[in-house]
């Protein structure tokens, strides 16, 4: 079921959440890039901290004031319930920038907004969140050629999507179900965690796997990274080289063996699962950060300054996605 956000009742909730969280100010305007997303963070590690399975209430609220910070941006913020006999499940939300010329392709920008049990998840995933309502504000009232829809998903992690209610998951399939024409999908996973020390980058495979793969990947965990399957590989070089082009974000671009479990862990795979080109934006997760899912996964563990990059470089890979090609 998809449905649309009254915002009388988002604004009762706003007086009245059960996190107290603060209300969404247009103030941040005139705010740094910077400052803009540490508010954001801010707001979903600190106020909405008890966002999971064991607290439906604040993992509620969480997701209508995702859609409050959308609605304050100009879009029509929507609701789509993960199961329709019971509301309590959670709900992902959407807002779209309509294309102009070709709006029936969809590029989707999504980030996943509850948190694992016991962490406050300001890398996993305020951090992504962040980013998207970021950049959503950024192309606000500027429709391109094609329609770019933001979305906040909720229950991608174990705790809180049991039962198969993974968020995304009834996304892509309710997506696949319309027949739309998704031309591309990116999941802001983790964005905030990064590491000069050499020798602080992981994988989820062995460096004789890389060689043979002909990758060369780097050890010190500085950068941001482009991943997806051998099948997304246009999509990864496309979206890499766009970043680069900022020259605001150091960028690794990663196609990898589908068979690498570990590709597969976020809102993109379920896109995958339902025949779309996907691809993770991410900072690697427990690969990098000693953080992942543990109470130390707090907001002045992140670099802001990287992320506000990150962003500078999402935006022209956006921009370049959601125009199209001369014909």
């Amino acid at each position: 079921m998809r449905q649309i956000l009254p915002l009388i009742i988002v604004s009762l909730f706003l007086v009245g959440c059960t996190s107290g969280a603060r209300v969404p100010t247009r103030t941040d305007v005139v705010r740094s890039t910077q400052d803009r997303l540490r508010a954001d963070v801010q707001a979903l590690s600190v106020d909405f901290a008890q966002r999971n399975a064991r607290n439906r209430g604040v993992l509620n609220d969480a997701g209508l004031w995702v859609g409050m910070r959308l609605a304050m941006m100009g879009y029509e913020a929507d609701l789509e319930q993960v199961d329709d006999t019971d509301e309590q499940r959670g709900f992902n939300v959407f807002a779209e920038l309509r294309g102009t010329s070709r709006p029936d392709e969809i590029i989707v920008i999504g980030a996943h907004y509850d948190a694992e049990v016991n962490t406050p998840g300001a890398d996993d995933n305020a951090s992504g969140v962040a980013a998207m309502l970021e950049l959503a504000r950024r192309f606000a009232g500027s429709p391109m050629d094609r329609t770019v829809r933001w979305v906040g998903y909720t229950n991608e992690e174990n705790s809180n999507s049991a039962g198969g209610l993974m968020g995304s998951f009834v996304s892509a399939r309710n997506a696949q179900n319309r027949n739309e024409k998704i031309v591309a999908m990116m999941s802001l996973e983790m964005l905030g965690y990064y590491d000069e020390t050499p020798g602080s980058q992981r994988y989820p495979f062995d460096q004789a796997m890389a060689a043979r793969l002909g990758m060369d990947l780097p050890d010190t965990g500085d950068y941001i990274g482009v991943v997806g399957r051998f099948e997304d590989r246009g999509l990864i070089d496309a979206i890499a080289a766009s970043m680069r082009s900022s020259e605001r974000a150091n960028v690794v671009a990663a196609a990898l063996p589908a068979m690498v479990s570990a590709i597969w862990r976020s809102d993109h795979g379920n896109y995958w699962l339902a025949g779309y080109n996907a691809v993770m934006i991410t900072d690697t997760s427990e690969f990098r950060t000693p953080h992942y899912h543990m109470p130390s996964d707090t907001i002045d563990t992140l670099d802001f300054d990287r992320m506000a990059g990150v962003v500078d470089a999402l935006e022209v890979a956006v921009r370049d996605l959601a125009t199209a090609e001369a014909e």
